[in-house]
C-alpha cells in the first residue's frame, strides 16, 4: 500500500467558463466582452458589410465556447445542479426524528469515469484530509474506520443521494471515495448548491459545510483510491425535523 496527500490547488474555473450550465452562478465575466471586435464598413455598402463582419464575430464566438465545451467535457444537458428538483424525492423516500436534520448528499460527477462513494468518517478523522492509495481495497484506507459504512441511499435516475441524519449544532462527517480503474484522473468540485438551505457564501450560514472544495486538484490514481473527509454542521437557523438537499458538480480539469 502507498499513498500520497493531494492538496495542490489550482485554479480551475478559468477551464470551465464557456460552459453554460443552468443555475450557476459566480462565472460571469469568464467570457470575452468582445471590445476588441472590429467592423469592416465600406462606402458602398456599409450596412451589409457590418452586418456580415458582425454575424461572423458571433459564429466565431459561439464555436469558441462550443470547443471549451468539448475540452472541459462538459454539456449543460449532462448536470442537474438544481438540488430543489431532488429534494421532493429525498423527503418521500427518507424519514427524520423531530429533533434531528437530515442532510442529503448528491454528487453530480456524470462527466467522471467513476461513481462518488460516501462513507461515514472515522470520529478523529481530520475534516478536509485527502489521500490517495495505491489499492482499491478499502480495509487499507485509513480516513475510513476498520469496517467502512456507506451512508444510506435514495436512488434516482441519475447520481443516488446519500444521506445521514445529525443534530443542531452537531457535525455528520463523511468521507467521500473513488475508486478509478483507467488512467490517473484529475478533477475539481466546482459548485456546491442545497435546498432548503445553502450555506455557501453567507456569514451566518444555516449550514456550516467543510469542505468539497472548488478551486483545488484532486486526483484519482490508475488502479487505486482518493479519499477526502468533510463535514456539515446545521446550525440554529435550521429548523428540526428539516430534511436538507445538497449537491456538489464536478468535473475533470
Amino acid at each position: 500500500m502507498g499513498k500520497e496527500s493531494t492538496h495542490t490547488r489550482r485554479r480551475t474555473l478559468q477551464s470551465i467558463c464557456g460552459v453554460a450550465v443552468a443555475g450557476l452562478t459566480g462565472l460571469a465575466g469568464c467570457s470575452s466582452s468582445g471590445d476588441s471586435d472590429q467592423t469592416t464598413r465600406t462606402t458602398d455598402a456599409g450596412t451589409q458589410t457590418t452586418t456580415e463582419t458582425q454575424t461572423t464575430t458571433t459564429a466565431n464566438e459561439t464555436t469558441e465556447q462550443e470547443e471549451e465545451t468539448t475540452e472541459s467535457g462538459l454539456e449543460a444537458a449532462d448536470f442537474v445542479e438544481n438540488p430543489e428538483e431532488i429534494h421532493p424525492t429525498l423527503v418521500e423516500e427518507t424519514s427524520v426524528p423531530s429533533d434531528e436534520v437530515l442532510l442529503g448528499f448528491r454528487l453530480e460527477d456524470s462527466s467522471l469515469p467513476f461513481t462518488t462513494e460516501v462513507y461515514r468518517a472515522p470520529d478523529d478523522a481530520e475534516v478536509q484530509a485527502t489521500e490517495t492509495y495505491d489499492t482499491q481495497d478499502l480495509s487499507q484506507v485509513d480516513l475510513l474506520p476498520e469496517s467502512p459504512q456507506a451512508l444510506d441511499t435514495v436512488d434516482t435516475d441519475r447520481e443516488d443521494i446519500h444521506y445521514g441524519t445529525t443534530t443542531i449544532g452537531e457535525p455528520l462527517k463523511v468521507t467521500l471515495v473513488a475508486r478509478h480503474d483507467s488512467d490517473t484522473i484529475d478533477w475539481s468540485a466546482w459548485s456546491r448548491t442545497g435546498y432548503p438551505y445553502d450555506g455557501h457564501d453567507e456569514e451566518d450560514p444555516a449550514l456550516e459545510v467543510d469542505c468539497y472544495c472548488g478551486g483545488m486538484n484532486y486526483t484519482a490514481p490508475s488502479g487505486g483510491t482518493w479519499a477526502r473527509v468533510i463535514q456539515v454542521t446545521p446550525t440554529e437557523r435550521v429548523d428540526t425535523g428539516t430534511t436538507v438537499a445538497l449537491n456538489w458538480t464536478s468535473s475533470r480539469l
